[in-house]
């Protein structure tokens, strides 16, 4: 295979009136010889599979099924302290840190956090030590729209730049991956034939939007047994009402999939993308209750959708391998599985939303996001107070 990447101009941040230009870099695996079959969009969770694995996925697709294989640093991926994020702590913790440790006018933080471990000798009271995560790039945790946004941008770029890769296109991803995948879907509805989700969100996670406001934990590290970093991401959000970025039932509704949303998913596409989900029984971090309502609604909007409901019964230390969030489960099987239950009923329907040049609209609480394709510009969203 051959690993082309390129970087492109990225939407701006349109719900937070940021004028700050961004940029998104996206790599795209190609077979180097024969028909190309399709292409693969692989869509990493909360960059915690952001690394080696994605390009040893791109190889597996690009060898065993010789399809074009897509990777996008999409927004805010880079978000946890093994793949860039640094880790800050509030000056009055700093201040008690010092306090506790001696180190009165030391400066470097994590010889603080060290000397608090080497102290604190009980692990049955550990010691726990809040902090944010600061995501590469000097990005925040937009959650959802604007990492859609960024796939939807590659994809449209991919295929002016590699015309000759055919647009037939699945996109798989876990957890916050699938999320994505199913977001992309509602903002561009006549472009992914088929989703592969594992355990995504059906609504949007209050813990990873605004969790510290809420003392809710995203991420926890660990120092020592007996200390713990309670972390999250750094948000821009609020759940303070009146404020201006506060996380209202707007935001809220377009990184969901009311009904009216997903009938005008349908009509536009005449229902043309296929799910195929998968989800752990009982999942304390992406609510399977929630995720079954979704699956049914797309089910009585005329979607072809299935989701497979796997308990520990099912546990085979190869496909699935435990039952926490994402159950350990092979992407590679997954893929594989999917692949056959769809293939042969893909539409054969190279068009995607560029090509329509349509204007999408959806309703919400007070305002309605709209989101306008025209030529084969990069799509423009927009808020309309209703």
């Amino acid at each position: 295979m051959t690993l082309f990447q390129h970087t492109i101009d990225a939407h701006g941040d349109f719900e937070l009136v940021s004028d700050i230009k961004r940029t998104v870099d996206y790599a795209v695996a190609i077979p180097d010889q024969g028909e190309i079959a399709g292409l693969v969009v692989y869509i990493a969770g909360f960059g915690e599979d952001a690394g080696s694995y994605r390009k040893n996925f791109q190889n597996h697709i690009c060898k065993d099924y010789q399809m074009a294989c897509l990777s996008v640093d999409y927004h805010c991926i880079f978000s946890r302290p093994d793949n860039g994020a640094a880790i800050t702590i509030e000056t009055e913790t700093l201040t008690l840190l010092r306090s506790f440790t001696g180190l009165t006018h030391h400066e470097n933080i994590d010889d603080i956090m060290f000397k608090a471990a080497e102290m604190k000798a009980d692990p049955t009271t550990p010691l726990v030590i809040p902090g944010t995560l600061v995501p590469g790039n000097k990005e925040y945790q937009n959650f959802g729209i604007l990492p859609a946004l960024d796939h939807i941008f590659a994809i449209n770029d991919l295929f002016l730049k590699h015309p000759h890769i055919p647009k037939t296109i699945y996109a798989i991803g876990s957890s916050y991956g699938g999320y994505i995948a199913n977001l992309i879907s509602k903002l561009a509805p006549c472009t992914l034939n088929a989703i592969f989700d594992n355990s995504s969100w059906a609504t949007p996670n209050l813990k990873y939007i605004n969790g510290q406001e809420q003392n809710l934990t995203e991420f926890e590290g660990y120092l020592s047994s007996n200390v713990i970093l309670s972390l999250n991401v750094l948000s821009p959000w609020t759940h303070q009402p009146f404020m201006p970025n506060y996380f209202n039932e707007n935001r809220k509704q377009i990184r969901s999939f009311p009904e009216n949303h997903l009938e005008v998913m349908g009509k536009t596409s005449n229902r043309k993308t296929i799910y195929r989900c998968v989800h752990a029984k009982v999942d304390v971090i992406s609510d399977t209750e929630a995720k079954r309502l979704f699956v049914n609604d797309l089910k009585k909007n005329g979607f072809d959708v299935q989701m497979e409901i796997y308990s520990k019964e099912n546990i085979d230390g190869r496909y699935i391998k435990h039952m926490e969030h994402g159950m350990g489960l092979s992407m590679r099987l997954f893929f594989a599985n999917a692949l056959k239950q769809t293939q042969t009923k893909i539409k054969n329907d190279q068009r995607l939303d560029f090509d329509f040049e349509h204007t999408l609209y959806f309703p919400c609480d007070t305002q309605t996001y709209v989101i306008r394709y025209k030529n084969h510009s990069q799509p423009k969203c927009i808020l309309i107070d209703k």
